[in-house]
Order: C-alpha cells, then structure tokens, then sequence
C-alpha cells in the first residue's frame, strides 16, 4: 500500500524498564499489524479479568488456553460448523451423545 505525498514519522515514547514494556516496543518498531500487535498485547498481559477493574481481555478459558491450543480451537470450531451444516438440531443417532453432553451442560440455556 503506497503512502501519501509526504514521509510520515511515529515517535514512541514510554516510562518503565520492564521486560514487557521493551518487548512492546519492539513490537511496535517491527510492524504495524494491529493483528500482531494486540495479539502481541494480550500474550505479553495475559487474559485480564472479565469482570473488574484490570483492562479487559479474553475471559480465562478452564481447558484451553487461547495462544497455545489455537489449532485444536480452530479445529473444532470447524468441525462444529460442519456438524450442524449436517445437522442443525442434532437429531442424527449419530449425535445423540453430543446433544446429551449440550442438553445436561447448559440445561436449555443455549438454542441450536
């Protein structure tokens, strides 16, 4: 993507000297992917609260964690499409055990 007529310049300024606070800088020297960067964000912060008073992020997760199991995260999201593409309401015998395990853990609280 060209620039415009005239060079642009971005001065980053920061107080610390901690290890995240340089690393962030590096990030930003690097690239200006908002992607990267606010991936880079939320690793180098971790998840943050939900609920509270830290800055927001991506709620705890009790069995996976969002950086280290994206490919098994994006593997089951894709096989969920799947399924209910096939099957929208799970009343396939072959799902059965799958709407059981969806029925008891959210008790009507979520519709397919």
């Amino acid at each position: 993507m060209e620039g415009g007529e005239y060079k642009s310049y971005c001065i980053l300024k920061y107080q610390g000297k901690s290890d995240n606070v340089r690393e962030r800088m590096k990030v930003m020297q690097e690239t200006n992917d908002g992607f990267i960067i606010s991936e880079k964000d939320l690793e180098l912060r971790g998840s943050g609260e939900f609920f509270g008073t830290r800055q927001h992020g991506i709620p705890e997760f009790k069995v996976a964690n969002l950086f280290e199991d994206m490919g098994i995260l994006k593997k089951v999201q894709a096989l969920a499409i799947k399924i209910l593409s096939e099957d929208k309401n799970l009343k396939d015998s072959k799902n059965a055990k799958l709407k059981n395990t969806i029925d008891k853990k959210f008790s009507g609280k979520i519709e397919i």
